[in-house]
């Protein structure tokens, strides 16, 4: 039997194989904006962790910690913990909502969608370590979400 390969007509043009390649992608592959609303969701339930955190640090750990300070300094510490608590428990309520209007406006690949984005983006920089890492993450996909989806 002989190996050669036998072409029942012409090759396919450079532009039917790229139409191809797109068609194949759009059916296979999670959009990008699908992704990026995804991780606002993920954000959002970060902040619900954020609220409890903030909830124990403020009401309960450095109110207990304040009748057990003996210098000032100890009490601006623990002051200082209530506030930042409570700190977190504002922005979690300001970013619950931020987050799941930015992630349904990605989803439904809105215009207005990468400006909430990079406002939600930008005020989950502030909660050290994981919404500054998420944060930066979403900044950056926002970003260069129009680079990616070019074939």
């Amino acid at each position: 039997m002989n190996n050669e390969m036998v072409y029942v007509g012409e090759l396919p043009s450079l532009d039917f194989i790229m139409n191809e390649m797109k068609q194949y992608k759009t059916q296979t592959a999670m959009p990008e904006t699908e992704r990026i609303g995804g991780l606002f969701y993920l954000l959002a339930a970060l902040q619900i962790l954020m609220i409890i955190g903030g909830a124990i640090l403020g009401l309960f750990v450095a109110p207990a910690s304040l009748f057990a300070s003996r210098t000032e300094t100890d009490w601006f510490l623990w002051i200082a913990a209530g506030l930042a608590g409570f700190a977190a428990i504002a922005l979690g309520v300001i970013l619950i909502p931020l987050s799941l209007i930015a992630a349904m406006a990605f989803r439904k690949d809105k215009k207005w969608s990468k400006v909430v984005g990079i406002i939600a983006s930008g005020l989950a920089f502030l909660e050290f370590p994981f919404g500054t890492i998420l944060g930066g993450y979403l900044i950056w996909k926002i970003i260069n979400r129009k680079k990616v989806e070019q074939l």
